[in-house]
């Protein structure tokens, strides 16, 4: 008998948005949310810039993630899904760039996901990244990085061979360390955050991030009363002002509290 009271369940609310931007001419980064029986997941995807095939390594991503997890039961583990997907997506992606007629050699890609797993104990969030997209969490006004580029630049930074104002303008700002799609195997980070109502979760692309300030990504995601997809939208204008440079990938959640469900959206 569980005499423990069950936790109430949080109502979410979704949004995404994923542009060209301005200055590119084909839009590399790739997005989605889907519901899956093992819970909600939501994708970030960027294509590397700078080689033939970006798109379509982005587009691979989200794909080879989407296929792997949808075919996992509701009580499968949440880390051996995202691991085993991050697997089947690096080799698909590596075997169509290393194929004799590949007209896209070098492509390859991010990925930052969240999936959002509910149970009777609370709701928990398993964030898996590869590469410089980002998962940041919202919560009592405050926003917080979850997660740790795989870049040159993090690298110098861990090192203290440079500091971040040093960062923002490194000349290898655009150097990966790992990545989708380069090398037969590839290492997804992996990590568990207990989520409670009233968070956010905050999935984008260095199209954001890497052009917008994050202490003004911070103030926009929690002096904002609006919807997630009002402040997704917000965020998003933030990144075309400071000149739109790049592909602008853009996924976000909100767990509302109880009383305060009235912004119910999935798109």
């Amino acid at each position: 008998m569980n005499e423990g009271r069950s936790l109430e369940v949080p109502v979410m609310s979704f949004a995404e948005i994923c542009d060209r931007g301005i200055e590119r001419e084909e839009n590399q980064d790739s997005v989605c949310h889907l519901r899956l029986a093992l819970g909600e997941l939501l994708l970030v995807a960027d294509g590397i810039g700078g080689y033939r095939g970006g798109a379509t390594a982005s587009r691979m991503v989200i794909a080879g993630f989407t296929e792997s997890m949808a075919a996992r039961p509701a009580d499968a583990s949440p880390e051996e899904a995202i691991r085993d997907a991050a697997a089947h997506a690096n080799r698909n992606i590596y075997e169509a760039a290393n194929a004799a007629d590949s007209p896209y050699r070098r492509m390859g890609s991010t990925v930052v996901l969240a999936l959002l797993v509910q149970k009777e104990t609370g709701t928990s969030a398993w964030i898996g990244h590869i590469g410089d997209s980002r998962a940041y969490l919202i919560r009592d006004g405050r926003m917080s990085r979850v997660t740790r580029d795989h870049s040159a630049v993090q690298a110098l930074l861990d090192s203290h061979m440079i500091t971040p104002d040093q960062a923002a303008t490194h000349p290898d700002a655009s150097v990966l360390t790992r990545s989708l799609g380069h090398q037969p195997r590839v290492e997804v980070e992996i990590s568990v955050v207990p989520l409670t109502p009233g968070d956010s979760l905050l999935l984008c692309s260095d199209g954001l991030w890497g052009y917008v300030p994050e202490l003004q990504i911070e103030s926009t995601v929690v002096n904002s009363s609006g919807s997630p997809q009002e402040i997704a939208h917000g965020l998003f204008e933030l990144a075309m002002a400071a000149g739109g440079h790049d592909n602008i990938g853009i996924e976000m959640v909100r767990l509302n509290r109880p009383a305060d469900q009235t912004e119910i959206q999935s798109l």
